[in-house]
C-alpha cells in the first residue's frame, strides 16, 4: 500500500486591475495592455553572478521595510548577467542567498547584494506593487544618488505634502548594484 502526501502550493497574484477601456473585449486576451496570462506573476529563481570587470550586479533597487514595500528591481543594465537571466523593472525581490527581503529595509537588502559575488534571487512579477511602491517613496522625498561604489543609501526624509506635488524628479543617477 502506497500513501502519497498531498502538498500545496501558496502564490500570492497581483491584485486584479480592470481592463482598460480602449481595449475591445475580444481583444483583450492578446492585448499587450491587458492580458489574463498570471504565469508573470509566478515566483522564479534567477542566478545572477557579478561581473568580473565593474564588479556590478548589473541592476537597481528600491523600497524596503522602512518605506513601507517591498524590494523591487527599479533598472537592469543591457548587456548583463541580471539582463540575460530575466530580471525586469517591476520585480520584487522575495529573497536573496537565502534571506527573506520581503519584511527587509533597504539598507539590510543592499548590505546583503553588495557583498555577494553571485546571488541565488526569488523573484516575482508585480507591476501594481512596484508602481505603489514608485509613488510611497517619491512620497518620501528621497533623492537617489549612485552609490555603485560606496553602497550607501540616503536616508529617507519627510516632505511637507504642499511640496510633494510640486517637487521636480531628481536628474541623479539611481543607486545601481
Amino acid at each position: 500500500m502506497m500513501i502519497m502526501a498531498e502538498r500545496k502550493i501558496r502564490v500570492m497574484l497581483p491584485q486584479y486591475e480592470h481592463p482598460p477601456p480602449w481595449i475591445p473585449p475580444e481583444e483583450q486576451a492578446s492585448h499587450p495592455d491587458y492580458s489574463s496570462d498570471l504565469t508573470p506573476a509566478l515566483p522564479r529563481s534567477l542566478k545572477i553572478r557579478r561581473d568580473p570587470d565593474t564588479h556590478q550586479l548589473g541592476f537597481v533597487a528600491r523600497g524596503g521595510k522602512d518605506f513601507g514595500t517591498g524590494i523591487f528591481i527599479s533598472q537592469v543594465d543591457p548587456g548583463t548577467d541580471a539582463e540575460s537571466q530575466g530580471l525586469k523593472e517591476g520585480d520584487q525581490i522575495l529573497s536573496a542567498n537565502g534571506f527573506n527581503f520581503e519584511e527587509m529595509d533597504h539598507k539590510a537588502a543592499v548590505g546583503v547584494m553588495a557583498s555577494a559575488q553571485q546571488l541565488q534571487l526569488n523573484v516575482k512579477y508585480f507591476p501594481y506593487a512596484y508602481n505603489q511602491m514608485i509613488r510611497r517613496t517619491e512620497a518620501y522625498g528621497t533623492e537617489v544618488v549612485d552609490n555603485r561604489q560606496e553602497h550607501t543609501e540616503p536616508q529617507p526624509t519627510q516632505t511637507p505634502p504642499e511640496q510633494i506635488a510640486t517637487k521636480k524628479k531628481s536628474s541623479r543617477k539611481k543607486p545601481q548594484l
